[in-house]
């Protein structure tokens, strides 16, 4: 079984209220959400607080989930969210949490559409719309890989996640700025294909190869260029061939993807970790979360 499949299954069984398949599902990811979380904080009580409250997010969020979605990037995305908002309230203390801004920011939307139903079906379209651009995105990284076509693949990474410009992308990978221009070109072709039959399918100009744009902000809250665990594993066991490792190095260190680095660190620290702090974590998680498992969701 796949790791997505895997996920699946036990977000079926957690939907139903089955709690060994919520233990399991703690125990699959908080070991590289607590490396996220120490990237960030010094102190190893604060991140595990963090990775607790973004279980706890989780099944709140039951009601609502996209099974579409990938489960490491919904995870992360919460506990991205709550460290955003530890560490704003930390630094100018007590301020309104991310959850009620969102709400808050639903609310004046709602208030200015035009009925109720409509600005719902406003959000189910957009959400559509993202779906398949996250999609058609993921697609195009995977036959990037397939096809062995790195160079576009960080090409477009240093475009549209660390914002460079032609020049310094071609300083970098040692092309000329044609060059640069000429795989932005193909790219954006590519896409095109990709996402030409899906609902709200975008025009794709050069503009969207930039951080600012829906595209590099989309890239990074999707992981849309993250790696498997599995080929991660790989690259740690020094199995994969040059062209991956070039790749990884890029994405790991010079891209800082944070997402990865954790992944990283958890599979280093798996044969050193502390057995009994891993399993204090994972029962303090279950403990304080199990309660909202005692309704299975519609």
């Amino acid at each position: 079984m796949s790791g997505g499949e895997a996920d699946t299954f036990l977000m079926a069984a957690v939907q139903r209220g089955d709690q060994q398949a919520w233990c399991e599902l703690i125990d699959r990811y908080q070991g590289r959400m607590l490396s996220f979380a120490r990237r960030m904080l010094a102190e190893r009580s604060e991140a595990e607080d963090l990775v607790q409250e973004t279980f706890l997010g989780l099944l709140r969020s039951l009601p609502t989930y996209d099974a579409s979605r990938s489960l490491e990037t919904y995870l992360f995305a919460i506990l991205r969210n709550k460290l955003h908002d530890y560490l704003r309230r930390r630094q100018k203390g007590q301020r309104q949490s991310l959850d009620q801004l969102d709400a808050d920011e639903g609310a004046e939307a709602w208030i200015d559409a035009e009925t109720p139903s409509g600005y719902l079906a406003d959000q189910e379209k957009v959400a559509a719309q993202r779906s398949a651009l996250v999609a058609g995105l993921r697609q195009w990284v995977e036959q990037c890989t397939e096809q062995r076509r790195f160079q576009d693949l960080i090409a477009i990474e240093m475009l549209v996640v660390l914002g460079l410009r032609n020049k310094e992308v071609a300083a970098d990978l040692g092309l000329t700025e044609p060059a640069i221009a000429g795989i932005k070109f193909r790219v954006l072709e590519q896409w095109r294909k990709l996402t030409s039959d899906a609902p709200g399918a975008p025009e794709w100009q050069e503009a969207d190869l930039a951080r600012d744009s829906t595209v590099g902000r989309i890239w990074r809250e999707e992981g849309i260029s993250c790696l498997k665990r599995s080929t991660l594993g790989r690259h740690l066991l020094g199995v994969l061939d040059d062209d991956w490792s070039v790749y990884i190095d890029f994405h790991v260190h010079q891209a800082d993807c944070d997402r990865c680095n954790a992944n990283l660190e958890d599979l280093r620290g798996e044969d050193e970790r502390d057995a009994a702090s891993h399993e204090r974590l994972r029962e303090r998680c279950f403990a304080s979360s199990v309660g909202f498992l005692s309704r299975p969701v519609e």
